[in-house]
């Protein structure tokens, strides 16, 4: 089995990653130091495309065949104009309000905030909406590169759950914003829902990505 990398600093992500694959995942740390990428790209393709392009040169000259697996995720809402999108982990650094953001009328931001205050931002604009729910949807784009008996490649797989965010408790202990959204068919939120890890944007994206990894290994 080849040995899949993956490029995140967020070990529940990890930990969510491995589970849906069924397979050994390893960070990038077990080969490298901590690696920082700039994400300046202007969509959740680009982004993940980034991390992918940074790991891979670092780790070409340690391993012989190895793939390289990153990805880029967050929550199109429908009222916002899609956003905060590729935004999601920085949403709370957004200042701006609801009518602005849903036209796109603002400074985008560079810093990571907690989860807990990103949910607090979402459920301010639904405030100031007067909404208790919106059409929403959370993507994934996972990207896998590497080298295969000297071949590299690089291919992209996008997954999208559909459904809708709503003013909901906030957990402090939220991961993402899964406590504020409900997939579609569900009366329930994600973060409630036994079988999440096969309904999920990320779930959705890394089933492509397990079916190409076969096609790899054959």
């Amino acid at each position: 089995m080849l040995p899949l990398i993956f490029f995140s600093n967020n070990t529940h992500k990890a930990a969510e990653v491995q589970a849906i694959l069924g397979q050994e995942v390893l960070a990038y740390t077990h080969f490298l130091g901590r690696v920082e990428v700039i994400e300046n790209g202007d969509s959740f393709e680009k982004n993940a495309h980034l991390k992918a392009q940074a790991l891979y040169p670092l780790l070409a000259d340690k391993l012989q065949d190895f793939c390289v697996l990153a990805e880029d995720s967050g929550l199109c809402v429908q009222v916002l104009g899609g956003w905060p999108g590729i935004y999601s982990a920085r949403f709370a650094g957004i200042q701006a309000n609801a009518k602005e953001i849903a036209k796109g009328a603002f400074i985008p931001p560079s810093v990571s905030c907690k989860d807990m205050e990103n949910n607090r931002k979402l459920l301010a604009c639904l405030d100031e909406l007067n909404l208790k729910e919106s059409p929403a949807s959370f993507v994934c784009v996972a990207v896998l590169c590497g080298r295969v008996r000297g071949q590299e490649f690089s291919q992209s797989f996008r997954g999208e759950c559909f459904g809708k965010v709503v003013k909901a408790p906030l957990k402090p202990n939220a991961f993402g914003y899964d406590p504020l959204f409900i997939p579609k068919g569900y009366s329930q939120t994600i973060d409630t829902l036994k079988e999440k890890n096969h309904i999920s944007h990320r779930f959705l994206a890394l089933k492509q990505v397990q079916e190409f990894l076969k096609t790899l290994e054959a």
